[in-house]
């Protein structure tokens, strides 16, 4: 249902663009399966330009390299939900009750307002053309905890890896296409309130944005506090622990911010239909940016 394609965007340069192709197996042997394979980096002074109908199948992209012209071949569809009959598609779309974004942040150390931002990923819950956006981005200071990410200096230290300030109208832009009209966007992530909220508020002020008054958060962690097993507990609830509990297998990368994007894209759905969590629930739990708190940016 969702494509897998890094950024949403026109004439991006000096950009570095990271594609992954993932491949998931809805269900094998009782169990959900999640596999991740084929990363490739690409780092260049490039102009992308979109290719294929409008519609919600995935997409080739057409990468303008000065006068050369590389085609990247289709990818392989996500799928995070079951797929719909086309006759039901139009009809689940107009009554979905918000735009739902799952992001994940790695940064550079805990939430602080002395730390930066170094990956961001995030994907639209409904799919189709475009639906993902990944980055990694220039900190501009020293990592701290690459072993928590495998994320090192040399890979976003460089010229060529964008700054916050190149990402974040790249990132508005993005919701705004992504956006259904009339309808509010939900940002959505695990842990948000504590740590990827206040680092994503905090990066938007620092580039002169206000949030819209349309944009909600919503922390997936207390909704899964609610969960229970057999033995009446969990022994803990991080993404890690969810994966285990609903039997998804994931194979890739922990700690990066696409994959995480991409599990809790399956945990979320796994926590609604076990809690009967519906799409207007959503919205009357989600914050607004004045719910969050976080202190303004400051330098090391």
């Amino acid at each position: 249902m969702a494509s897998i394609l890094s950024g949403s965007f026109h004439h991006v340069r000096n950009f570095h663009i990271s594609y992954i192709n993932i491949r998931i197996l809805r269900f094998s042997s009782g169990k959900y399966i999640l596999d991740q394979c084929n990363t490739r980096s690409l780092t260049t002074r490039a102009q992308l330009t979109r290719e294929g109908p409008q519609n919600d199948t995935p997409e080739s992209i057409k990468l303008h390299i000065g006068k050369a012209e590389v085609v990247k071949p289709r990818i392989e569809p996500i799928q995070c939900y079951p797929a719909l009959p086309k006759e039901e598609k139009l009809e689940a779309k107009m009554n979905r009750s918000a735009t739902i974004l799952v992001f994940d942040l790695e940064t550079t150390g805990v939430n602080s307002p002395r730390e930066r931002i170094i990956e961001f990923a995030a994907r639209n819950l409904m799919g189709g053309r475009n639906s993902t956006f990944q980055t990694l981005i220039n900190p501009e200071i020293k990592i701290k905890n690459s072993h928590i990410h495998g994320i090192t200096d040399s890979m976003v230290n460089r010229p060529r890896v964008p700054r916050i300030e190149d990402v974040i109208p790249l990132v508005i832009e993005w919701v705004r296409i992504q956006q259904e009209p009339g309808k509010p966007v939900v940002w959505l992530a695990h842990n948000g309130k504590t740590f990827d909220f206040p680092f994503f508020l905090r990066e938007m002020s620092h580039c002169g944005y206000d949030i819209p008054d349309d944009w909600r958060f919503f922390d997936t962690l207390p909704l899964a506090k609610k969960l229970v097993d057999p033995t009446g507990k969990l022994k803990g609830r991080s993404i890690k622990d969810l994966c285990m509990h609903f039997d998804i297998i994931v194979n890739g990368p922990a700690h990066r911010a696409m994959a995480d994007v991409n599990m809790l894209s399956l945990i979320y759905q796994r926590l609604t239909i076990s809690q009967e969590f519906t799409s207007s629930n959503l919205i009357e739990e989600s914050l607004t940016a004045s719910d969050i708190k976080w202190k303004p940016r400051t330098e090391r």
